[in-house]
């Protein structure tokens, strides 16, 4: 536990990074978690790229999200999403922030692949939290379109992907997060270089 509230390091994510070859982020978790919010902030403050994954698989697919899963289907979607985050790793040549898809880290080996490539950070929300956000939010999320109960769904939803998400390098309760928080893991981020 670091000395900021609501900041844990996680032991199982690993600290060896052999093939980052530039300082990388991805921000993980659930939708509504504030992973493009807090993605941009953070690339503002220290100058580097940022990058939402689901913009990055639009312009490459040629088409939006919620085309590619009707379209394709949940399964279809994820294989595109995979291929279409190994291009964008293989292409990082400058400093980058990576906002990813809620569902990213727990389909194809991608957790493995963003962990080789830098720092995952799973941002940590309330079902509160997440039920505002996405409430305030004009994004058209295909996996909770038309959902009666979403309280209910997201806890489900959250309860299938948790695992995932708790491999992470490090976890940050969102109720505590500031530009201060994120200053120890930019710091190792390019230390490991």
């Amino acid at each position: 536990m670091s000395g900021n509230i609501g900041f844990t390091t996680n032991a199982m994510g690993g600290t060896t990074k052999p093939t980052m070859k530039v300082p990388v982020i991805f921000l993980i978790g659930m939708p509504g978690a504030g992973k493009t919010h807090w993605g941009r902030i953070v690339a503002k403050e220290y100058d580097w790229q940022f990058t939402d994954l689901d913009k990055y698989i639009s312009e490459q697919e040629k088409a939006s999200i919620p085309a590619l899963f009707a379209s394709y289907g949940e399964n279809g979607f994820r294989e595109r999403e995979s291929k279409c985050l190994a291009r964008l790793i293989s292409g990082i040549k400058e400093p980058m922030i990576v906002a990813c898809g809620g569902g990213t880290p727990c389909f194809a080996g991608n957790m493995q692949l963003m962990q080789e490539a830098g720092i995952v950070v799973y941002l940590e929300s309330g079902i509160g939290t997440l039920l505002q956000n996405l409430e305030q939010s004009e994004e058209v999320r295909p996996l909770l379109k038309g959902r009666g109960d979403m309280a209910e769904y997201l806890k489900k939803m959250l309860k299938q992907r948790e695992k995932y998400y708790q491999q992470a390098n490090y976890i940050l309760d969102t109720k505590f997060i500031s530009l201060i928080t994120f200053e120890e893991i930019v710091s190792k981020c390019i230390n490991q270089l």
